[in-house]
């Protein structure tokens, strides 16, 4: 874990500089006057990164070393995403904290919306976003960050290595759907494609510490998913490790606050769990900030609010696969969100309905990583608080800073 969160560090100064250069010279001033945000000044920035990022879209990778290393290229394409996204804001006109006191978790339905879905308009404003392709946020009423959308954001060679690893686990993936005895709607809207397709069909979720179901108490013990001691996920998460470590370094540069709190909250279940005999192979091998992640192959998913989390502690959404065309929908702000291989988002999962149709061609591929509220509770981890776009913005028209 000390070399994986070296590497993290180091790419996420390198995105860093990078990022407050690219806002820098968006602008030749600062875009607040008295504290209010002058639009017209935003909207320049965002055509001089969009050019910049469209420029960078048209170029390939040619020093692309898969599991070595990340690229300057894949750096420079990385912070022009990030930040495009943080310039091109979609606003809703209610309060995130407020809103989710209301936003009940329960159980999907594929013949409507969620419990209490209809009641929120007559509370909220409702929010008819619309369709989205380029990199955005979707911002709250007070400057918080509900949603970071990053579209390309990934090479298409980084896309094709993390598809390439993850063929490895089409046994162990379709095992999951053939050995499932639930009714739950998670295990539910596979399409196998025919012949078995690259991928095969299944969910798997690994967590180097989880509470297993209703055994949550102060006595209970943290204890270790069993697909983490597979070999077949073993091997995955090896060829993984550069790449969790950017993907890592992404989130700290989006999610600055979430970075710390998953980074802290994966140091302590190490810190407990190491030596134990629940913890081979060794849980230090962990390459991720978030406490778990899931892959999900092949699969439609009904709209629906994760429960497990809190707000705050944001979903990162990885879409792979080849040849689909997946759409993200955020029904309680009327979005649609281009959801095709190389985009990667971050939500709040607890807050916003997220769905996915049927997707037409192609094999869909995610992988989901998410943090747990009770996990970071029980390493005694504060919650982190919602970004702010006010963090982000005050970097344009900064010339200097990024020397700084």
């Amino acid at each position: 874990m000390d070399q994986q969160m070296s590497q993290s560090i180091k790419l996420r100064a390198a995105l860093t500089t990078r990022i407050k250069e690219i806002m820098g010279k968006s602008s030749a001033t600062g875009i607040f006057r008295g504290g209010i945000l002058q639009t017209h000044l935003l909207h320049k920035a965002r055509l001089r990164i969009g050019h910049e990022l469209d420029s960078c879209l048209a170029t390939r990778d040619v020093n692309f070393h898969a599991s070595a290393s990340i690229s300057e290229y894949e750096i420079n394409r990385a912070a022009l995403t990030v930040a495009h996204a943080m310039v091109n804001p979609y606003y809703v006109d209610w309060d995130v904290d407020r809103f989710a006191e209301m936003a009940k978790v329960s159980t999907p339905k594929s013949d409507g919306p969620l419990a209490n879905t209809n009641q929120l308009p007559k509370y909220f404003s409702a929010a008819m976003i619309g369709k989205i392709s380029a990199p955005a946020t979707i911002v709250d009423r007070q400057g918080k960050i509900l949603t970071i959308y990053l579209p390309n954001i990934l090479s298409s060679s980084r896309v094709e290595y993390v598809n390439s690893a993850t063929k490895g686990l089409q046994t162990l993936l379709l095992e999951t759907i053939t050995s499932s005895t639930q009714q739950s709607w998670r295990s539910q809207g596979f399409v196998v494609p025919e012949g078995g397709g690259e991928f095969g069909a299944g969910r798997v979720t690994v967590s180097p510490a989880y509470f297993m179901q209703r055994h949550e108490r102060l006595e209970d013990p943290m204890v270790t998913s069993a697909s983490y001691k597979s070999v077949e996920v073993q091997e995955w998460l090896a060829a993984l490790s550069a790449t969790e470590s950017f993907w890592n370094a992404i989130t700290a540069v989006s999610v600055p606050d979430l970075f710390e709190a998953g980074t802290l909250a994966i140091t302590r279940i190490i810190e407990e769990l190491q030596g134990s005999d629940r913890t081979s192979p060794p849980i230090c091998d962990w390459p991720s900030i978030f406490s778990g992640l899931e892959i999900i192959a092949n699969r439609t998913t009904l709209s629906h609010r994760d429960s497990g989390g809190t707000p705050s502690l944001f979903d990162l959404l990885i879409s792979l696969g080849s040849g689909h065309e997946a759409k993200l929908t955020l029904a309680d702000v009327g979005a649609e969100l281009d959801y095709y291989p190389g985009t990667m988002v971050f939500i709040s999962g607890k807050v916003l309905q997220h769905s996915i149709g049927p997707w037409g061609p192609g094999e869909r591929l995610v992988i989901a990583h998410f943090m747990r509220d009770k996990i970071h509770s029980r390493c005694g981890v504060s919650r982190p608080p919602f970004p702010t776009q006010a963090y982000f913005l005050q970097m344009v028209g900064q010339q200097d800073s990024y020397l700084l």
